[in-house]
């Protein structure tokens, strides 16, 4: 049998971590001391004002009357969100460092970098709070008029378009990169460190486009192209899916909350049960209407069980793309 490479090592071991951890009866918790009884640090793997960043924010704010201590954002973003991951991975396992952040660093990072700054069995779910939609936005008095008409332009000058990304390995990114493939196109891709550093990048025309999460575009001076979906979103009726051309929806972007896998199971069904009465607060639904987004809660067992579902998906998908990185 051949030897196993890094990411495929990463990639089962990650399968045996959700799986053990939905196995874990993590809703009967043991007696333990009260949790928390001093404020909890919420990690957010990408930039402020990002999307991620924007709905942590208004999660953490609802969660932290319902925990009944302060919730601290700290942003540390960077290398596609693997660094604020790193932080959780290598911190210490007691509940008072949360991680706030996408799948991807979990379950696109293995096959797309050749050694990640912790081991992916590291960190265990807890909650999935909402799936992020991804749009394709152009500034408003961009020459672009549509989805139809960049491909156009993207075939006749291979390479010319350029456009903004949250990292490599973040769901625009490869859901752009999937969008070339399927569109026998190329684009000059430019990675930045979340959705705020791209979206002043299409302003200023220094970009052509960017591939930005849907709650990043409320209230800006942008145009949308199309939604990265199977179907067009309530609050944005009138953009229409890449479905509807013909491209394959490939990338879910499943968000949630995580934890060190060692945190005790009293303090992770206590996160979990928070995590649900949160989700379901409408104080919390109207912001991310606001934002575009519709909650859509999973518990742990549940979120593990899709996460494991996505390693197979992305692992294809990043293959397919020629981005599988062997660890070489």
């Amino acid at each position: 049998m051949p030897a196993q490479t890094p990411a495929r090592r990463a990639f089962t071991a990650t399968i045996a971590a959700l799986a053990a951890f939905a196995a874990s009866g993590l809703t009967s918790a043991a007696a333990q001391t009260p949790y928390p009884t001093r404020s909890v640090e919420v990690i957010v793997p990408y930039s402020a004002g990002g999307s991620v960043d924007i709905m942590a924010r208004a999660f953490t704010k609802e969660m932290a009357e319902i925990l009944g201590q302060q919730i601290v954002v700290n942003n540390r973003d960077g290398a596609g969100g693997t660094i604020g991951v790193a932080a959780i991975a290598n911190g210490r396992p007691d509940g008072y460092t949360v991680l706030f952040s996408p799948s991807s660093p979990l379950t696109q990072a293995p096959f797309l970098m050749g050694k990640l700054p912790y081991q992916v069995d590291q960190i265990v779910p807890i909650c999935q709070i909402f799936e992020n939609p991804f749009v394709i936005a152009v500034r408003k008095d961009s020459p672009i008029t549509g989805l139809k008409d960049l491909l156009t332009r993207a075939a006749a000058k291979p390479g010319a378009l350029s456009y903004g990304h949250a990292g490599p390995g973040s769901v625009p990114h490869l859901a752009t990169a999937n969008l070339a493939k399927a569109s026998k196109v190329s684009f000059n891709e430019i990675a930045f460190r979340g959705d705020a550093q791209v979206i002043p990048q299409i302003l200023g025309g220094h970009v052509d486009f960017g591939a930005l999460g849907v709650s990043s575009v409320a209230g800006k001076d942008l145009r949308l192209l199309a939604v990265y979906g199977a179907s067009r979103l309530p609050g944005l009726p009138d953009v229409p899916a890449i479905t509807e051309s013909n491209i394959p929806h490939a990338v879910i972007a499943r968000n949630g909350l995580y934890v060190h896998h060692s945190t005790p199971a009293a303090v992770r069904t206590t996160l979990e049960r928070a995590c649900q009465t949160a989700s379901a607060k409408p104080e919390f639904k109207t912001a991310a209407s606001q934002l575009f987004q519709q909650v859509s809660y999973l518990n742990a067992t549940e979120f593990a069980s899709k996460l494991a579902g996505d390693l197979e998906t992305n692992k294809a998908l990043i293959q397919s793309l020629g981005l599988l990185n062997t660890g070489n």
